[in-house]
């Protein structure tokens, strides 16, 4: 046959034989009654000694089913069924000898001898996979009534390879519904929660069609029975939040949105209730029912360490308040108390203007006064004592033939004037004073200070902050720094540390033990 003698959606045709399985006969053919019987009865009832059902491939024809030959397949081309398949109604030859398409066909000239032919299209659609027919040896064509017993027939096979589609079809989509559960099965099985299909009705009446293996960890073990209906699943969910995820599931059912929702669920020997947390989509069916696909976590966990956060966080920032407070009273605490103390110190040790002894008596008692508030100041505020640097006994120092030159940065004028009257009739100490941060640092590069001494809150820029640009400063970068500030906490010794600052002091000042302190610590620093 020519190529422009082909079914024009002959691509469709083959698919569709391929499609049943039906492109070539299989290696181990088995019969089939149904097309067994209706070629027969195509025999019986036209009088033929020979009734075919043929399927056309690409290259060969065979019979699904035979009657009166053996002949299993043939070349297409050779074919009288290859023409009625180009059409869609009877098509006969009454002698095949003096028709030139066929007076050499093999099923002439061979042992079939076949003379005479009628078949006609087998259709699937609209597509024609093959014929009925039958043939005889002797010339004839069929009459009427024959004609239309041979369309009957080919309705009944068409009628069956329809069936045969339809079987294909639902096996097809039986293997792909197994391939997906089985996929399902898999990922719900790794999937750290329940996956569910609920079917909604009043009450508790619904209908879970599907729930994953994870269920039992999400709400704890249940009875078979139990899980084909809600009311089962409620009775887990913690009393006080059940109504509450009741209303939301009512509520997103009515507007046809979905619903999240955290609750928490009551498992059996528990000691305390479990955080999960459910989501769920709508699907409206054609009944009027809704059916819902979701999911539901265990978010236990979750929510325990989101509780531990927020108690830390809290937990945080209440130790920074109190750090703030301690430090704020720590300062207004002592710096009043350094006044009171150092003054009463250098008016026991004043010289030019001596005391009475009653003067006297009574300045020891407001100085022991002041130094016992100190100290329960320092018990009240939780501050330890210890403070970096602090002598273990008096030392003043070895005195140089040149004064030390000290500068002391201070914004309170008393604790200025206690410094520069502690050093006052000490020659080996000249005292340089500045008011804020940004004087003290001019202050520093032009007279080149053996020793810094300044406070920490300090307008402007702060002590630390001098202390960094110091050390930033190749020419200053070595300077003895001290820290002298009333807050003293652990918390600001250490940030003044890293700072940078050699030691930290803190007030109210020993006056009697300054000159040795700074001494002590000239000593400490310049042997490094």
């Amino acid at each position: 046959m020519r190529a422009h003698e082909l079914p024009a959606n002959e691509a469709e045709r083959l698919q569709c034989l391929a499609e049943l399985g039906l492109s070539q006969p299989p290696a181990q053919p088995e019969p089939d009654a149904v097309l067994d019987g209706l070629v027969r009865c195509a025999a019986h009832l036209l009088g033929y000694p020979i009734a075919l059902i043929s399927l056309v491939g690409e290259r060969r024809m065979w019979f699904k089913a035979r009657y009166g030959t053996e002949v299993v397949d043939c070349e297409r081309e050779a074919s009288f069924c290859a023409h009625t398949i180009l059409g869609e109604t009877l098509f006969e030859v009454p002698d095949a000898t003096t028709d030139p398409r066929f007076a050499t066909s093999p099923w002439v000239i061979g042992a079939t001898r076949l003379r005479s032919y009628a078949g006609l299209p087998i259709r699937l659609g609209n597509l024609t996979l093959g014929a009925l027919c039958v043939g005889d040896t002797v010339p004839r064509r069929l009459d009427a009534v024959q004609a239309t017993l041979l369309a009957d027939i080919a309705n009944a096979v068409g009628a069956w390879f329809a069936h045969r589609r339809e079987h294909v079809d639902l096996l097809a989509s039986r293997t792909h519904l197994q391939a997906q559960a089985e996929l399902l099965g898999r990922l719900s099985s790794e999937t750290p929660g329940m996956l569910f299909q609920y079917r909604s009705a009043p009450g508790y009446g619904g209908e879970l069609g599907f729930i994953s293996g994870q269920a039992e960890h999400v709400f704890g073990p249940m009875a078979p029975l139990q899980l084909q209906g809600l009311r089962a699943f409620a009775e887990r969910v913690h009393p006080e939040d059940l109504p509450g995820l009741l209303r939301t599931m009512r509520e997103a059912e009515a507007d046809q949105q979905a619903w999240q929702r955290l609750f928490r669920v009551c498992l059996p020997d528990a000691e305390r209730p479990a955080w999960r947390s459910g989501r769920a989509s709508p699907s409206l069916q054609a009944d009027g029912g809704v059916l819902w696909h979701g999911f539901i976590a265990d978010v236990d966990e979750h929510i325990e360490i989101e509780n531990l956060r927020r108690d830390k966080f809290a937990a945080e920032q209440a130790s920074a308040a109190k750090s703030a407070f301690l430090s704020r009273a720590s300062h207004e605490l002592r710096t009043p108390l350094n006044a009171v103390i150092g003054f009463s110190q250098l008016l026991l040790l004043s010289h030019e203007e001596p005391l009475t002894p009653r003067q006297q008596e009574r300045i020891e008692w407001v100085l022991d006064s002041a130094k016992r508030l100190h100290q329960l100041v320092d018990g009240l505020l939780d501050v330890d004592r210890a403070e970096p640097g602090r002598p273990s006994r008096f030392d003043a120092g070895a005195e140089a033939d040149d004064a030390f030159t000290l500068l002391y940065i201070e914004d309170e004028p008393l604790n200025t004037l206690l410094v520069q009257e502690a050093l006052r009739d000490r020659p080996d100490w000249r005292v340089l004073h500045a008011g804020d941060g940004r004087a003290g640092l001019a202050l520093a590069k032009t007279q080149k200070p053996v020793v810094v001494l300044t406070d920490i809150n300090l307008p402007g820029l702060s002590g630390l902050d001098v202390v960094r640009e110091l050390r930033a400063d190749a020419a200053l970068a070595g300077t003895l720094c001290i820290a002298l500030s009333a807050d003293a906490t652990p918390g600001q010794i250490e940030r003044a540390m890293q700072a940078g600052f050699d030691d930290y002091w803190t007030k109210p000042l020993d006056i009697l033990e300054l000159a040795g302190r700074l001494a002590d610590a000239l000593a400490r620093h310049g042997g490094r």
